[in-house]
């Protein structure tokens, strides 16, 4: 949901409509973009979805990508992509060891 409403505020700040907002925009993005790094550092969250009988492992590789999508933005110059399956699966071995 939270990646939904940024996708959106994101297309409207391209928009010349909504160029006498793109202030209110701009912090806006900068407070979604705060709070949804923040999931990464929250195992709950993973384990939730993990959990879920609708999204598991298949959900985290489809939304947030795995190895290939991780090569791909390596390729194109993203230096910091992540592999968010392994990530997740790393969490989820961290938790039942636990």
């Amino acid at each position: 949901m939270i990646e939904e409403l940024q996708t959106a505020w994101e297309e409207k700040c391209r928009v010349p409509q909504y160029q006498m907002y793109s202030a209110a925009l701009d912090g806006v993005l900068r407070k979604i973009r705060k709070y949804y790094t923040k999931f990464n550092e929250k195992s709950v969250y993973v384990l939730s979805l993990i959990l879920h009988l609708y999204y598991k492992l298949t959900y985290i590789r489809m939304a947030w990508g795995s190895s290939e999508e991780q090569k791909q933005e390596h390729e194109a110059g993203n230096p910091n992509a992540k592999d968010w399956h392994d990530k997740a699966l790393q969490v989820i071995e961290r938790m039942m060891e636990e």
